[in-house]
């Protein structure tokens, strides 16, 4: 179970990236993606991910992002069928260019299908964020494992959402969720780490609890909405962002087979002054930063976070204490490695 420090995993990332078939740029970006998912505490979302990457890459299911095909456009908006390139790099373009439109026309939005998985959202809206501008990404996409309430099947995906905006002091706001319990790969790191799930992520078919990560492929086992037993609220947030992101990326919308295969996105920005004076705004920003701070505590917590905060915090630890990687990923990692004759990291 090694712990390794995230600079000399990043270059061995972009060793196997690049000798996988990506071109320099783009392995910089995917490995700098995960390794930063990795710092900021998603590990789900971290270099567990890459061995899966470069052999879809080696095999021709992913591919390096070329020329970006545009479908429909219009001043403030691109449709664009990614072609199952690399998704982490289609959705870096994608949130730049919604945002040059916003900054020109204050809404830009750009939606996405057929891209290969994106990995942790909140890498994106706060692009927008550091231009000023409030940033949105909705997916509906991740695997359709997630539970309507009141239902047992797998019928939605985890459909997540990310948010940021930026602040007078510090980095953006970010808030970056799921409408499900959890996202698919926290539980490739429960099984990878031989640990049980937490009581109320998971259903069988008759409604009973399920904590074996090995059987969240188990087609009669689904994950239950944000909330649990009482996510109506995560159901329905996860509903409509299937409307949004499935219905405006032309992917489709979740069924047993979607139009286009599901997993379409939407990128949003909004120019903040095109509404208000930015320092103005920033002043706001900073009365409710203010303001939630103050609340008393409850019992046995010495800080209240704002979103993103906790993020920023581990990413701070992680960079001086190294990232550890369980020994399962570490391993397939090394193997991963081995096939693209890149030399292990020691």
């Amino acid at each position: 179970m090694p712990t390794i420090d995230h600079t000399a995993l990043r270059a061995f990332g972009y060793a196997i990236f690049q000798a996988a078939g990506a071109p320099e740029d783009q392995a910089h970006i995917v490995t700098d993606h995960l390794v930063d998912a990795n710092l900021m505490g998603h590990d789900s979302h971290g270099i567990i991910r890459a061995p899966g990457y470069v052999r879809s890459l080696k095999n021709g299911n992913i591919k390096p992002v070329g020329d970006l095909k545009i479908i429909r456009e219009t001043p403030a908006s691109l449709v664009i069928d990614a072609e199952g390139s690399l998704g982490m790099v289609v959705a870096h373009r994608a949130m730049e260019m919604a945002t040059d439109r916003a900054l020109e026309h204050t809404l830009g939005a750009v939606a996405v299908h057929r891209s290969s998985h994106i990995g942790r959202l909140g890498e994106f809206p706060p692009k927008a964020a550091e231009r000023n501008c409030i940033g949105i990404l909705m997916l509906n996409g991740g695997g359709r494992f997630t539970a309507p309430f009141g239902g047992t099947g797998r019928r939605l995906p985890p459909n997540p959402i990310a948010i940021s905006a930026p602040t007078p002091n510090g980095p953006p706001l970010m808030l970056d969720i799921t409408t499900s319990m959890a996202a698919g790969g926290k539980v490739d790191v429960y099984r990878a780490r031989n640990r049980q799930l937490p009581d109320g992520w998971l259903v069988d078919s008759a409604g009973q609890m399920v904590t074996d990560p090995n059987r969240f492929s188990d087609e009669d086992v689904a994950m239950l909405p944000l909330g649990g037993p009482h996510g109506h609220k995560g159901y329905g947030l996860g509903f409509m962002i299937d409307v949004i992101a499935g219905g405006l990326s032309w992917a489709g919308c979740s069924a047993r087979q979607p139009s286009r295969g599901g997993s379409g996105y939407l990128a949003l920005a909004i120019k903040i002054e095109s509404f208000i004076d930015l320092d103005e705004y920033m002043k706001e920003v900073q009365i409710l930063i203010d303001w939630v701070k103050s609340s008393p505590k409850m019992p046995g917590v010495d800080r209240i976070y704002l979103p993103g905060e906790i993020e920023d915090e581990t990413r701070r630890k992680r960079e001086a204490e190294g990232l550890f990687i369980e020994d399962a990923t570490w391993q397939s990692l090394q193997e991963a490695a081995g096939e693209f004759g890149v030399a292990p990291l020691q």
